[in-house]
């Protein structure tokens, strides 16, 4: 009976140690495929947000410049 209850115990934290693994493997790969498409559109995420900048940035300029009405 208690070697019953020592391979229920056993099975359950290789499962629970399975599950585990699988979550790590998982985040490993959302973290490489993160990576790979920063590494492929890091340029133009650059460069639309340096667009985005200067657009804010000339209307802030250009609200501070006029004259109140």
């Amino acid at each position: 009976m208690i070697n019953l209850k020592l391979a229920a115990l056993a099975s359950r934290r290789a499962k629970r140690g399975a599950t585990a693994l699988e979550y790590a493997l998982v985040l490993a790969f959302v973290a490489v495929a993160v990576l790979g498409a920063l590494s492929v559109l890091g340029g133009n995420i650059t460069s639309a947000i340096t667009s985005v900048g200067s657009t804010v940035g000339t209307a802030v300029d250009s609200d501070f410049t006029s004259t109140p009405g």
